[in-house]
């Protein structure tokens, strides 16, 4: 085997291929890290609304009903890896009586009222390695439940 000549490329095209590499390896990963988070909280937030909405309308008390979908979004995230206590996680819930709604609805709760539930989260798109997410730039995923409570709940058979 020959010393290379001096001034000689030997060796440059296996650096230019893997400089070459990185720099389209990185990003892809990257975007499928941000896309697999998104797809993450879309999944989450998904479930939270339906399972907050759903205990909503079996709450027996407009109180334990608040109480019961705030547990219900909080335990639901959290089986999904995120924090219901993380300011980007967010419930939101409206009760009404609509007209046609029977006498034992009031104020937003008893039979026949409606529940609209929505919950987000924003996921974080700029994080560095071995410091987290940055937090400037933001997707915000969500999604919404709509429920009713049983118009002929509390009827004695």
């Amino acid at each position: 085997m020959r010393p290379a000549a001096p001034g000689s490329q030997g060796g440059a095209a296996v650096v230019e291929l893997l400089a070459g590499f990185l720099v389209l390896l990185v990003p892809l990963v990257y975007a499928l890290v941000v896309v697999a988070d998104v797809q993450r909280a879309l999944l989450a937030t998904s479930s939270a609304a339906r399972e907050a909405g759903r205990v909503y309308v079996t709450a027996s008390s407009r109180a334990e009903a608040e109480r019961r979908a705030a547990v219900a979004h909080r335990e639901v995230l959290a089986n999904f890896g995120l924090r219901a206590g993380d300011p980007r996680a967010a419930l939101q819930v409206e009760a009404a009586c609509p007209a046609r709604a029977p006498v034992g609805c009031t104020g937003g709760f008893g039979p026949g009222a409606e529940v609209r539930v929505v919950a987000t989260y924003r996921v974080a798109v700029a994080r560095l390695p071995l410091v987290g997410a940055l937090g400037v730039p933001s997707v915000t995923v969500g999604a919404t439940q709509r429920s009713r409570v049983d118009p002929f709940r509390g009827v004695a058979r």
